[in-house]
């Protein structure tokens, strides 16, 4: 596991050998977490948007440098 950034409420995770597709997991404080897919953005979990939205925003503005980590993981 690797922890990519970190904020007030969360951080970003991205796990070395995850399964695909391409997602990085979205951890709170409060233990709950989800995943956010790097083609659409979608998220999966019982977290809503506005909870994440400053990680949601991190990640769609560093999206093209999670997808290549996530390519040169996975070779």
């Amino acid at each position: 596991m690797s922890t990519l950034q970190r904020f007030d409420s969360s951080r970003v995770v991205m796990y070395l050998d995850d399964h695909p597709p391409p997602h990085v997991h979205v951890k709170l404080r409060d233990g709950r977490d989800c995943t956010v897919d790097l083609d659409n953005f979608e998220i999966k979990g019982r977290v809503a948007e506005r909870e994440i939205r400053e990680a949601l925003a991190w990640i769609k503005t560093n999206r093209a440098d999670l997808q290549h980590q996530w390519q040169r993981n996975r070779a």
